[in-house]
């Protein structure tokens, strides 16, 4: 039987970012993020050095963008008693290495497609790639998402509360991968 990964890999195409580059209108529903791709932003943000933003093309439409940096999991970015999975991590006097996956957004004519699930799951494959060793993947979910991410292995560093108000820090141990 075919994933729904293997089905709709030939169909996507993903490319960085160019400075400068001309992108078509983009609305995913959320304000946040359509600023960031419809405005100066991504390329302020591509300017500053701050992470690279990867542009997803499904059938050759835009449909989609993710921006990915690295970054650390320090002790204090998590309740290790209760984040499912922490109390695994390394214990050492170290920030666990990171991968950031941030501003992942498809456009709402796209939802239905599985690219959400596809870009987590190329992310992930990615950073395992990586010839930086990233022992993680972390990112910042907006609360009407956590369950998405939760789906694919990510637990919440903070399960009982405390942590941003307005978004949910989340990882995914690359180490306790098994696939």
């Amino acid at each position: 039987m075919t994933s729904n990964f293997e089905k709709i890999h030939p169909r996507v195409d993903i490319r960085p970012y160019e400075l400068g580059e001309s992108l078509p209108e983009f609305d995913c529903g959320k304000d946040w993020f359509n600023d960031f791709i419809n405005t100066a932003e991504v390329e302020c943000y591509q300017r500053a050095r701050l992470g690279k933003t990867r542009l997803v093309y499904f059938d050759g439409e835009f449909a989609a963008f993710f921006c990915v940096s690295p970054n650390s999991l320090r002790d204090d970015d998590y309740n290790e008693e209760e984040a499912d999975g922490a109390s695994e991590l390394y214990e050492g006097p170290f920030d666990m290495p990171a991968r950031l996956l941030g501003h992942l957004a498809v456009d709402k004519q796209f939802k239905d497609e599985g690219l959400g699930e596809y870009l987590v799951k190329h992310v992930l494959a990615d950073t395992l790639e990586s010839d930086t060793p990233f022992r993680l993947v972390i990112l910042h979910s907006q609360d009407d998402v956590v369950g998405f991410y939760e789906k694919y292995g990510f637990a919440k560093a903070f399960p009982n509360g405390s942590g941003n108000q307005h978004t949910t820090l989340m990882f995914y141990d690359l180490g306790r991968r098994t696939d």
